[in-house]
């Protein structure tokens, strides 16, 4: 009787086994051609993560993300109105060197939102294929994917993915665009007319002023069709694309003022996060 009663768990959990693995390979077969699975969290899994980044009820908690090396740590620096050398800034490197979700509270007076640096998607450390579930992303109020010129994979899944869960809003920011636009100038002029070295005379400025604003704008242009060719490829809808400099952001955070060349939509972003979060407050933000 207890012979039988051991093969029949043995059976019973060779079969639980066999079927968690069908599972899995089912799941792979579906995101290696493109269907990414569905991100359902438990009411455990969702109560675990809150404990976890310390979500308050009452405050609005925005996660930027994004592939590594794209901007995440400046952007959030900047958008706290901070120098770099700040005792509460987010720690920059030319690699990613966020290895963990870092939490950074808001520096404004009575400002109710708290920033959160998430590791970059895509890496060794983070892979693309659990990162939203792995980083909790589902329990934020806002996710900002960071971008860095180049519009990928790993970024177009957290954007699919945040479209399951209809309290979390997101936006898409490129930023760096005035190392983009700076790059773009040099090509054409030949030389890097930022030097303080370059010898130009009154031709070669009046130059440099006019290819610096039609390199402005063929980036804007540029940037624009690329995000929405790839997004309508991609079968997913249309959507804005903020295209930023942190550095103007920072100036239009610290002053309200923006760089009358640099500026492009730093204001604008600001503007819609400001109002984006003011109506979670009025409607009490808890999830």
């Amino acid at each position: 009787m207890l012979q039988n009663n051991l093969g029949e768990l043995r059976q019973s959990a060779a079969e639980d086994s066999r079927r968690v693995e069908e599972a899995r390979l089912t799941a792979e077969k579906k995101w290696f051609k493109g269907v990414r699975p569905e991100c359902h969290p438990s009411e455990e899994d969702i109560n675990q993560m809150k404990a976890v980044y310390h979500y308050n009820l009452g405050f609005i908690h925005i996660a930027v993300v994004g592939s590594a090396g794209a901007g995440k740590s400046s952007f959030i620096n900047a958008v706290r109105g901070i120098s770099t050398n700040h005792t509460m800034a987010a720690p920059m490197g030319t690699t990613e060197i966020t290895r963990t979700v870092t939490r950074y509270p808001d520096l404004c007076p009575n400002s109710r939102t708290i920033w959160y640096d998430v590791p970059g998607s895509g890496t060794l450390e983070v892979s693309d294929w659990r990162y939203f579930n792995n980083m909790g992303l589902y329990i934020f109020d806002c996710i900002i994917v960071v971008i860095d010129n180049h519009f990928l994979d790993s970024d177009l899944a957290i954007l699919r993915t945040c479209e399951q869960f209809k309290n979390i809003e997101a936006f898409l920011v490129c930023s760096k665009s005035d190392q983009h636009i700076k790059n773009m100038v040099s090509q054409k002029m030949g030389f890097d007319p930022w030097d303080p070295d370059s010898d130009m005379d009154d031709t070669a400025r009046s130059l440099f002023r006019l290819m610096r604003l039609q390199e402005h704008q063929r980036f804007i242009d540029e940037t624009h069709q690329n995000i929405q060719m790839n997004l309508e490829k991609a079968k997913f809808p249309p959507k804005n694309v903020y295209i930023v400099c942190n550095d103007t952001m920072h100036q239009t955070v610290c002053t309200g003022k923006t760089h009358p060349t640099k500026a492009i939509d730093e204001a604008k972003l600001l503007d819609d996060v400001k109002e984006f979060t003011l109506k979670r407050l009025q409607l009490g933000c808890s999830k």
